[in-house]
C-alpha cells in the first residue's frame, strides 16, 4: 500500500466511529440492548481481523473498505463499553472518577505494550519459503488482525456472563439529532 494509507486508514476508522458513535446516542441502552450492540460490534471486529489476515497483497486497496467496519466496530464497542461500566459504577459517585481513570490508564498501558511489541518485531528478515520465492512475514498484518479479533471474542464471551441491571434513565431533553 502506498505511505499515505499509514495515515488514510486510520483516519477512515475514527471518522467512521466518530459516526456511529453520534447515531448511538439516541438509542435507549438496557442490559440487552448494550450485550447485543457490544456483540456486534466484536464479531464485526472478530471479521475484519480474519479479512485482514487473509487479504492477498493484490487486493490491499479493500483495506479501506475493511477500515469503515473497523471504524463501526470500535464505536459499537467503546459506547457500550462505557455504558456497561456507567451501569457497573450506579448511582454512587464516591468511586466512578476512580473507576473510569483507572480503566482509561489502563486502555493506554496496554495499548502502548502493543505498539511497542508490533514495533519491536517490524523489522523482520526475510523468510524463506523455497529457494526461488521470497516472501516478507508482516508483523503488522498479524498484529492487526490476531490481537483485536482474539481479544473482541473474549470480550464477547465476558459480556455474556455479566449481568448487568441497567436503570432506565430519563431520554435527551434536546435530541442532538433532528
Amino acid at each position: 500500500m502506498a505511505q499515505s494509507a499509514k495515515a488514510l486508514v486510520p483516519a477512515i476508522i475514527y471518522v467512521s466511529s466518530f459516526i456511529i458513535s453520534v447515531i448511538m446516542q439516541e438509542i435507549s441502552w438496557t442490559s440487552h440492548h448494550l450485550k447485543a450492540y457490544y456483540s456486534a460490534g466484536g464479531i464485526t471486529w472478530a471479521f475484519c481481523g480474519s479479512f485482514i489476515l487473509l487479504l492477498p497483497r493484490s487486493m490491499n486497496a479493500f483495506m479501506y473498505f475493511i477500515a469503515v467496519f473497523i471504524g463501526i466496530a470500535n464505536a459499537l464497542m467503546t459506547v457500550t463499553a462505557v455504558s456497561m461500566q456507567s451501569a457497573l459504577v450506579g448511582s454512587d459517585l464516591n468511586g466512578c472518577a476512580f473507576v473510569y481513570g483507572s480503566l482509561s490508564f489502563l486502555d493506554k498501558i496496554s495499548c502502548g505494550l502493543a505498539m511497542y511489541a508490533l514495533q519491536s518485531f517490524q523489522s523482520t528478515s526475510p523468510d524463506v519459503q523455497d529457494r526461488l520465492s521470497t516472501s516478507h512475514v508482516s508483523i503488522t498484518r498479524y498484529g492487526l488482525s490476531l490481537v483485536p479479533g482474539f481479544c473482541s471474542l473474549v470480550g464477547v464471551a465476558v459480556t455474556y456472563s455479566m449481568k448487568l441491571h441497567t436503570p432506565y434513565t430519563k431520554p435527551l431533553r434536546e435530541p442532538l439529532l433532528e
